[in-house]
């Protein structure tokens, strides 16, 4: 692997992306409910640039997850934190969720395509995943801010739950997140972020005051959004290679706009690369393209796959 140093990570670049996605929201959130003084307006159509922000605004998340954002870690971590809150989920969730993704990658269990026909039929596979891909990965991002306000006794065996407790290819994962999640320090940061994202979403909610669809209207769209990129580079992948992602090709203005996460098989293998350096590793090991970034997430609107068409979880493990 490329090793990540000061240099490498485009700081000036990434601030100039975050004054951006924090101005989208504070548009959002504060000055388009009160310019449109709780009546409906034409200035309602603002709410698309919000929308179309979504997948940068989770991109800048991102590389602050790697530590890619600021060259100054506790820089780096206060802008997450801050990037997360607008996002409405804690930024400590976010990074546990993401790095675990990482670390199962090549696990059924963190495939959502996938299900066993020996334990669900179909149409029950199928309204979970419809659900999770139309708006439903979002939707328990957000919530697990609420979440996190319940006591440690509550919470434990929630946590454990959404890691995986009770599935063997999990490789430990609900311990590790119950010791890293509920560990005191971080603990209270999450409680903090989720009681900031509670006031800015009911803030926010009076001021759109009568108009308030629009303001769900909003919430919704990039619920979509997120959920449905989610998975859209790993959809129907083999389960056999950890790293596996597709790298999607997409048009000059759109690989910036997204910072390159059009690059996902090259940054699941090379996770300590900056965005700005994944087209550069791409090249120089001769990958190709493997479908439209704009095109390819729309198959999976095929719906889940069995198991027993693909690679098994226990081979992906043995792999």
């Amino acid at each position: 692997m490329v090793a990540v140093t000061s240099i490498d990570v485009p700081t000036r670049l990434n601030m100039r992306f975050v004054v951006a996605i924090l101005l989208v929201n504070l548009s959002f959130f504060v000055i388009l409910p009160i310019a449109m003084g709780g009546r409906p307006s034409l200035l309602g159509w603002l709410i698309l640039p919000f929308a179309a922000a979504t997948i940068p605004h989770w991109a800048l998340i991102h590389e602050a997850i790697h530590g890619h954002l600021h060259h100054d870690r506790r820089i780096n971590d206060r802008i997450g934190r801050l990037l997360a809150i607008l996002f409405c989920a804690p930024f400590d969730n976010l990074k546990f969720g993401h790095l675990s993704h990482h670390a199962l990658n090549a696990r059924a269990t963190e495939r959502p395509e996938f299900y066993d026909p020996e334990e669900k039929s179909r149409w029950r596979a199928a309204l979970v995943y419809y659900f999770r891909l139309m708006f439903g990965l979002f939707f328990f991002e957000v919530l697990s801010g609420p979440l996190s306000l319940l006591s440690k006794r509550l919470l434990r065996p929630v946590v454990r739950a959404i890691f995986y407790e009770g599935y063997p290819e999990a490789a430990g994962m609900p311990d590790r997140a119950e010791r890293q999640l509920l560990e005191p320090q971080r603990l209270a940061r999450i409680r903090t972020d989720a009681a900031c994202i509670l006031t800015l979403v009911a803030c926010s909610g009076w001021l759109y005051g009568t108009v308030w669809p629009l303001f769900v209207t909003g919430l919704v769209g990039r619920a979509f959004i997120v959920s449905f990129m989610d998975n859209a580079p790993h959809y129907d992948g083999p389960l056999s290679d950890p790293d596996q992602g597709y790298d999607m090709n997409a048009p000059d203005g759109v690989r910036l706009l997204v910072l390159n996460t059009n690059y996902h098989g090259v940054h699941h293998k090379y996770p300590n690369l900056p965005w700005t350096a994944l087209p550069v590793a791409f090249t120089t090991e001769g990958r190709r393209f493997e479908g439209n970034y704009l095109l390819t997430p729309w198959r999976q609107l095929r719906g889940p796959l069995p198991l027993s068409t693909t690679t098994t979880g226990e081979q992906a493990i043995e792999g």
